[in-house]
């Protein structure tokens, strides 16, 4: 085995069943997968996912090593499936949430597992086992250490945890599996610089692209390709690369005893598409309008929004975050986002539009808002995601509301119904009502499903 966090990972990989999962997180998986179809829809039309569409139409072939991806009828090689099915899901930003020492949307891996697990006519049990596992390694990856403190991107955790897997999913062995591991943690790091300054559409791709490459690292290592010696601790590799040695190996060590997947239940369902450190500030300012009424920018005199260390690197402190000018730089800009919400109520997806983006009343109101660290609210997190606003009004009057967990989080939690509801809003414009409801059936009764692909088939538009 290449090293101990490794022959953790390829045992828990390979010897977790599904008749360990407990029910209640069987449950929580199936309303990511719902969440992750839901936010999926809208994105088939967007930039890059239509130039991503471009590009598989010149990949496209008719050998039995090609599958559907979501939501389409080309048939393209299995790693760029992957891809395509991570992208719409990720593009929003309006999938899941785990926060730790490093934050992650570990549904980023739903639709690569989906395509594998179609490919091979996984059962729907096998298909909620290798989610619940990727889960599970995912986020425990993220209590180790922090990638982007010293310069790179989450997705390096979403690249090793997708890679067990799809490495189960496609029956490797120990050895097998261990290399597919390698192969993939050595050879496709990305760097933090995706999420600073002006955000461009490779926000959303970079995840998709570490999907693939785990998926490519199991199809390379299932027909004999061997990987680099220790990937994880020896003295070129990931920890001590990455991570410069700061990494507590504990938690994923901890695996070797087998446990039950829990992880799943920590993670945060979004209620808004919007970063998620930015989901308490849209409700604060919902609050605020529902307690003024509604506002106008030339109304307010000054915003004032407190917030904690780790969302003002986030989505405050870079210029770009005061003028944004895509989408992607958009929804990762607190200022942009409150004062969306405190003019019009609320952020969905219209508002992204770009004239929406560069709508003068915000861009107006942004010149009079301030954001600052408030030491108090810092403590609390990531066990709280805290924001306070505070709007004062030209005419006197003055709000302040913080709000510590969003709806969607373990302690404010969505309910079936509300997973459902959100489902509905996006997909409505996309599938009739009656194909909606079958969909929904089939994902909360996944594990009585023999074969993936017959769900799969339901997804294409």
């Amino acid at each position: 085995m290449k090293d101990e966090i490794t022959r953790a990972l390829v045992k828990y990989g390979l010897e977790l069943k599904f008749e360990d999962i407990p029910e209640d997180v069987v449950r929580e998986v199936k309303l990511r997968i719902l969440d992750s179809i839901g936010v999926a829809l809208p994105a088939y039309f967007s930039e890059p996912v239509s130039i991503l569409r471009q590009l598989l139409a010149e990949l496209h072939c008719s050998s039995s090593y090609c599958t559907p991806y979501l939501m389409s009828r080309e048939a393209v090689p299995l790693d760029w499936a992957a891809l395509a099915s991570s992208l719409m899901i990720r593009y929003l930003d309006f999938n899941d949430t785990y926060l730790s020492k490093e934050p992650l949307h570990p549904s980023d891996m739903i639709g690569g597992l989906l395509v594998v697990a179609s490919h091979v006519h996984a059962s729907g049990k096998e298909f909620l086992t290798s989610v619940a596992l990727a889960y599970e390694i995912g986020c425990r990856l993220c209590d180790c250490g922090s990638l982007r403190l010293h310069g790179w991107d989450h997705v390096n955790y979403i690249l090793v945890a997708t890679t067990v897997a799809a490495g189960r999913l496609m029956k490797l062995d120990e050895k097998k599996l261990a290399e597919a591991i390698s192969i993939a943690c050595v050879s496709h790091a990305s760097m933090r610089q995706t999420r600073v300054g002006e955000l461009s559409h490779w926000k959303a791709v970079a995840t998709a692209d570490s999907v693939r490459h785990a998926i490519y690292a199991c199809m390379l290592a299932k027909h004999g390709m061997t990987g680099p010696d220790k990937p994880f601790t020896g003295e070129m590799a990931f920890i001590r690369q990455l991570l410069s040695g700061e990494f507590d190996p504990k938690p994923v060590l901890e695996l070797e005893n087998l446990p039950k997947p829990t992880k799943v239940r920590q993670t945060i369902i979004k209620h808004f598409p919007v970063e998620i450190h930015s989901q308490t500030a849209v409700e604060a300012a919902q609050e605020i309008r529902a307690r003024l009424g509604p506002l106008k920018a030339e109304d307010i005199a000054e915003v004032e929004i407190g917030t904690f260390k780790t969302g003002y690197d986030i989505i405050v402190k870079d210029p770009e975050k005061w003028d944004p000018k895509t989408k992607e730089t958009a929804d990762h800009s607190l200022p942009w986002i409150t004062a969306t919400a405190l003019l019009y109520g609320e952020v969905w997806l219209e508002h992204y539009e770009p004239e929406r983006i560069r709508d003068p009343a915000v861009l107006d109101l942004l010149k009079r808002t301030k954001v600052y660290v408030d030491s108090e609210i810092d403590r609390l997190y990531p066990e709280a995601i805290p924001n306070k606003v505070k709007v004062r009004l030209k005419d006197g009057r003055e709000e302040c509301v913080r709000i510590d967990y969003p709806k969607g989080h373990p302690r404010n939690p969505m309910s079936i119904e509300d997973v459902k509801q959100k489902f509905t809003r996006l997909a409505k414009p996309y599938l009739t009502r009656d194909r909606m409801e079958k969909i929904v059936e089939t994902i909360l009764n996944m594990e009585n499903l023999q074969d993936v692909s017959t769900f799969t088939k339901m997804l294409v538009l």
